[in-house]
């Protein structure tokens, strides 16, 4: 049988070589000179970092934004019993269904950050938390049941 023996560390530093076909300036590099180490720029500081761009005023974009999330938030609604179902007439209560609409609404905010106007923003900010106050009632509500 064969020992194990412990693994030993190789002290050699790691060297890095660049084999990029052009600079960071975008100039052709030289085909002799491949070997050089590529030289190490630490990233900008987050202070350097440009910043957000002003969310873009495009009226249309803006309505069918406000419509999808208007339209998420009544479905979610819905299932929180505050429309009468249209097939059977009775209020019905799906607290998966609304947690999944609230969910997506969270997801939506958090993907389109810092790309919002103020309105849609507003929209879609106050949505959430009255949909949110509203889903905790309903169920408190219902765990009270017997």
């Amino acid at each position: 049988m064969s020992e194990d023996k412990p693994a030993t560390r190789n002290s050699d530093p790691v060297r890095v070589i660049d084999r990029r076909s052009f600079t960071a300036e975008g100039e052709r590099r030289d085909p002799n000179l491949r070997d050089e180490p590529a030289p190490s720029t630490p990233p900008p500081p987050l202070s350097a970092l440009p910043p957000a761009r002003e969310p873009r005023q495009d009226p249309v974009a803006s309505a069918h934004f406000q419509n999808l999330v208007v339209n998420l938030a009544r479905q979610a609604a819905a299932n929180l019993g505050s429309a009468r179902h249209p097939l059977s007439g009775q209020l019905e209560v799906d607290l998966e269904g609304a947690q999944q609409m609230i969910d997506l609404l969270q997801a939506l905010r958090d993907k389109t950050r810092n790309n919002l106007t103020a309105e849609e923003q507003e929209l879609l900010e106050g949505l959430i938390g009255d949909l949110q106050m509203q889903f905790v009632a309903v169920r408190t509500k219902a765990s009270r049941k017997p």
